[in-house]
């Protein structure tokens, strides 16, 4: 009795088994065509830590190329993707594109659309190393501008010949003093920006 429950048993298995692999190779399912994943428009964590990577490994000419073409790309067809790429590479090129235009194309992004928690610390960190770049050069161009109007205005003034009076000439000395010592004041917050921006 034992021996027949068992054959049973097997013959059932066996039926359902050859079920099953007639299914499985009748044909009529579609096998998936492997669809073509392009690395930039991808945005999951482990893609842009390697695009970062990479990237800081280029010459900055390469760089430059890279950057041009993820721009005229997202300009063409604008993606998530494209946009967190380009945040990543603007931190290594100034040819990934504008600053605040990139600051607002990746606000502008829903928090959803980031669905990876490690993704969306990524994009706070770079959105904040590129608010902090983006003031560092507006504080170095404005120290530059302020720079070369203290030159030119040492420039322009023409040397005046000492007169007889004492009080004139000493005047002269004192405006001269003060343009220096402002002078040399922009130069050393200009040395200062420069030390606190490599770090």
């Amino acid at each position: 009795m034992l021996i027949a429950l068992i054959k049973w048993i097997s013959l059932v298995y066996i039926a359902l088994l050859m079920v099953g692999c007639a299914e499985w190779g009748s044909g009529t399912k579609e096998t998936p065509t492997p669809a073509y994943n392009d690395p930039y428009t991808q945005s999951d964590l482990n893609e842009l830590l390697g695009f970062g990577a990479n990237m800081a490994n280029t010459p900055p000419a390469s760089r430059a190329e890279l950057c041009q073409a993820l721009l005229d790309r997202q300009k063409s067809s604008p993606q998530i993707g494209l946009q967190l790429h380009l945040m990543v590479g603007r931190l290594l090129s100034d040819a990934c594109g504008d600053i605040g235009a990139i600051i607002s194309g990746v606000a502008a992004i829903p928090t959803a659309s980031l669905a990876d928690e490690q993704v969306r610390r990524l994009v706070a960190i770079d959105l904040e190393a590129l608010k902090r770049l983006g003031s560092v050069s507006r504080k170095i161009s404005t120290l530059d501008r302020k720079q070369k109007n203290v030159q030119s205005v040492l420039e322009s003034k023409p040397p005046k010949t000492p007169k007889v009076e004492g009080n004139k000439m000493e005047s002269n000395k004192d405006e001269a003093r003060l343009l220096r010592e402002k002078l040399e004041a922009i130069r050393s917050m200009e040395k200062q920006m420069d030390e606190n921006g490599g770090n």
